[in-house]
């Protein structure tokens, strides 16, 4: 690695220094991220909503309580099978030759999901929604592993922030727009439309990505899934300044998954609000989000940023247990139709529910960026698209588990809104491990290479 920390081969080598978002070596990866973001959370929530909602079909399921956390987990169920695989070979080939493979095969399964659409086959969309989960296993670490290739370590805080930050504004206006569409009349064609065209332009963007050395091209693939996941294993325990900021966030994305899965049947059943409704608070969760990566963006070059992810969760845990009041204190029994966007937020509780999800989620964006980039700079080179998968690999499971924790609500007495009381137990179990963690060892432990930086 160069003294930049850098390992860029062709005409993007010399970018370095100035505002790198609108330099190669930075904005086709993440207009590409970005936008893939979009078409994965449009898709889904037109999914999710058009199920709840009964607007799509899909024979011999009556309650979507039960086919929900199924559905929802299929995208970081595909991430799981696929890591193993795809951490080596994000580490065998040349980073620009990746992009254009993977965002391609997205293009395509987004034509797969525009007939699903329009045939008004909800089969079809789950199945895409499995192999968008494929084609994600295959692009993000390539995508995360690019990034200290492309960025030097002194940027990759600001880099990460200005990544979720990305993220979260994709999330919100793919939750809007796939969410609103799918109750609209012609909304199935015109989500079709705009999700083709928006897989079209990500695969444009990385045509102009910078070529990037691969860090293992002599690599041999090991095909034996069970035999690879070991391996994977074994990397990270040989390198303990990564395992903690990984299983950070698969805590991270655990709580995203149960949140973005259980809030339509919290809207419905609790509520007594209308798709439209769902739609609009997971937006709001969003923009939280974006503020919170924000946040991360002004952590100084010569700073971690690690501590601030524990103020985060504890301020999580506060939100989760008011969300909960609130949310109770909706739950009165109303004649007539569910509540629409209007209606809801001229409730007493309609404004303060949306001001805490925007605070929680800018919480959990605090907490979750930090950790990512204290990831991507510790882990040594050789094999670091493999960690990088592994980090996929666990979040995935973790996302995994969040959806099906929601099922919880079907087959026990459980009410919809008591899953933020227990997500709120399991981040104070995590907060408390933090403050002992913090006390016993000094920030920055595996940092020195930000010294000076």
């Amino acid at each position: 690695m160069s003294s930049t920390g850098m390992n860029i081969a062709g005409d993007a080598a010399g970018e370095t220094g100035g505002n790198f978002f609108f330099q190669r070596r930075f904005l086709p990866m993440w207009t590409a991220f970005v936008l893939g973001v979009f078409t994965d959370n449009m898709l889904k929530q037109a999914l999710l909503i058009g199920l709840t909602y009964k607007v799509l079909t899909l024979p011999g399921i009556s309650d979507p309580a039960v086919i929900l956390p199924f559905a929802g987990a299929l995208f970081a169920m595909a991430v799981f099978m696929f890591s193993p695989l795809s951490g080596q070979i994000a580490d065998k080939y040349e980073t620009a030759f990746m992009f254009r493979r993977t965002k391609f095969i997205e293009f395509v399964l987004m034509l797969m999901a525009a007939v699903g659409f329009l045939l008004n086959n909800g089969l079809i969309l789950i199945l895409t929604l499995f192999f968008m989960g494929i084609q994600s296993a295959f692009f993000s670490p390539v995508r995360i592993g690019a990034m200290p290739k492309y960025l030097t370590p002194g940027e990759l805080v600001r880099g990460n922030g200005i990544c979720y930050g990305g993220l979260f504004v994709a999330n919100l206006t793919g939750y809007a727009v796939g969410g609103g569409l799918i109750e609209a009349a012609f909304g199935p064609w015109l989500i079709s439309a705009i999700l083709v065209l928006m897989a079209a332009a990500g695969w444009g963007a990385v045509l102009f990505a910078p070529r990037a050395a691969a860090d293992s091209p002599d690599l041999k693939i090991n095909w034996n899934w069970f035999s690879q996941v070991g391996s994977m294993i074994r990397m990270v325990r040989e390198e303990p300044p990564v395992i903690r900021p990984l299983l950070g966030g698969g805590i991270f994305w655990f709580i995203a998954a149960a949140i973005t899965v259980a809030f339509p049947i919290i809207t419905i059943d609790v509520l007594q609000a209308k798709g439209t409704v769902a739609t609009v608070m997971m937006g709001i969760f969003a923009v939280g989000g974006l503020i919170g990566a924000a946040i991360t963006t002004l952590v100084p070059k010569a700073k971690s940023g690690l501590s601030l992810s524990v103020g985060a969760f504890v301020v999580a845990i506060l939100i989760n247990v008011a969300l909960f009041a609130v949310s109770e204190m909706m739950s009165v029994p109303r004649d007539g139709e569910l509540l629409g966007v209007a209606a809801f937020f001229a409730e007493p509780g309609g404004i303060l529910l949306a001001a805490l999800f925007v605070v929680a989620s800018a919480a959990m964006g605090v907490f979750l960026v930090p950790l990512q980039a204290a990831v991507q700079r510790r882990v040594r080179e050789a094999h670091r698209a493999r960690i990088m998968a592994t980090s996929n690999m666990l979040n995935a499971f973790g996302a995994v588990l969040g959806s099906m924790f929601v099922l919880l609500i079907a087959i026990t007495p459980m009410r919809p809104h008591d899953l933020l009381l227990v997500i709120g137990a399991l981040e104070l179990l995590v907060v408390l491990y933090m403050l002992c963690r913090t006390a016993a060892v000094p920030e920055g432990l595996y940092d020195e290479v930000l010294s000076g930086r």
